[in-house]
């Protein structure tokens, strides 16, 4: 049986902690030994890790200037400091600090693997978390591999690193759980007279919901009776609040906070929509066809990937976000063929073909 360890700075509402929940939870217990490791003990995820998953944090919470805490050590120190015993493998299953600490590791006999999430291709985005850009790229070339998301965050980390030899793995969407949580009663009341947009994140600058309030009140002002829910939580709340406020759409934007079951609601709307400026294989999209909801988006990395002409992609801009929802709205004959292409392509998401790829690449040499 091999040791293996996941290291990850928390398990917020995000979606690559999600996806981490549902990997440990199904991996083959037979084969392997289990630990996750949280620099924060934070998050909501944390409640939905199996029995048999070790548990192990460093530091009880997040603390002010705790990244230059971390950027004034070493790898090396951090790991010995913070990771003194043994693994057959070691995963860092994010980009930035975790992959920072886990490339620190100097046992020979110990395989590192590290996870991207995201399109890393401008410098400054993948010197998050490093010294430097320079450094970022030392640590990632220390790795015996890295896998991507999908093929989008593959070529972009491609070009900002100069690295060739990575894997591409699709993240594991726990399907069948969904499917029954989409069938039980919202958690937030759903008007059957409006056209519901959904939209599912944490509430950072990069998901885009700011600008997603001015295009529902231009919609509003053509007449459309859209209403629009942000699923998550985060530090733009009240940023978010402000602009809806200050667009006079307050009435029709709800923003749920952090939803346990977020499925049934999406499953009771009209339409997914991603409004990010940056992704790497969506979570939440994957999520909304496992609901059959049709899904708009802006062009990120992994999207096409991840809909195979199954939903609406445009260009990543406000405009054409704007005439893409406004195209789909106006038309239900185009809604319900994009449902059903969702139905059809939700289908493709198998929580245990993903994990046994992703065994195969733990186990590799």
């Amino acid at each position: 049986m091999k040791k293996v360890l996941f290291v990850i700075p928390d398990l917020r509402g995000g979606g690559a902690e999600r996806v981490l929940v549902n990997l440990v939870n199904h991996l083959d217990k037979s084969r392997f030994s289990v630990t996750l490791l949280s620099i924060f003990d934070c998050g909501e995820n944390k409640k939905r890790l199996s029995p048999d998953i070790a548990y192990r944090f460093i530091f009880k919470k997040q603390f002010r200037g705790n990244s230059h805490l971390f950027k004034a050590l070493s790898p090396a120190q951090l790991y010995r400091q913070w990771i003194p015993e043994t693994y057959d493998i070691v995963v860092s299953f994010l980009e930035g600090t975790a992959a920072r600490l886990v490339s620190g590791c100097g046992d020979e006999h110990t395989r590192k693997l590290c996870w991207i999430h995201t399109s890393l291709r401008d410098s400054s985005v993948l010197a998050q978390g490093f010294r430097s850009a320079e450094e970022a790229k030392r640590c990632y070339a220390a790795f015996d591999q890295i896998v991507c998301v999908s093929e989008g965050v593959r070529q972009d980390f491609a070009q900002a690193t100069g690295l060739d030899d990575m894997a591409v793995c699709y993240n594991p969407i726990d399907s069948e759980s969904i499917r029954a949580l989409a069938k039980q009663a919202p958690p937030v009341e759903v008007d059957a007279n409006m056209l519901n947009l959904c939209a599912v994140g944490r509430l950072v600058p990069v998901k885009g919901f700011a600008r997603l309030i001015p295009i529902l009140r231009r919609l509003l002002d053509e007449g459309l009776p859209v209403h629009l829910y942000l699923c998550g939580e985060g530090a733009q709340r009240q940023k978010l609040e402000q602009v809806a406020q200050d667009a006079g759409v307050t009435p029709y934007v709800t923003l749920t906070g952090f939803l346990d079951n977020p499925y049934a609601l999406m499953a009771r709307c009209d339409l997914f929509v991603c409004s990010s400026f940056r992704e790497g294989f969506s979570s939440a999209a994957a999520e909304a066809l496992l609901c059959h909801l049709p899904v708009v988006t802006v062009d990120v990395p992994g999207m096409a990937e991840l809909l195979n002409g199954s939903g609406v992609i445009c260009e990543n801009d406000d405009e054409a976000l704007y005439l893409a929802l406004r195209d789909v709205l106006l038309d239900e004959n185009k809604r319900h063929l994009l449902r059903q292409s969702a139905a059809k392509r939700s289908k493709f998401f198998d929580i245990h073909s993903s994990v046994r790829a992703i065994e195969a690449l733990l186990e590799a040499r």
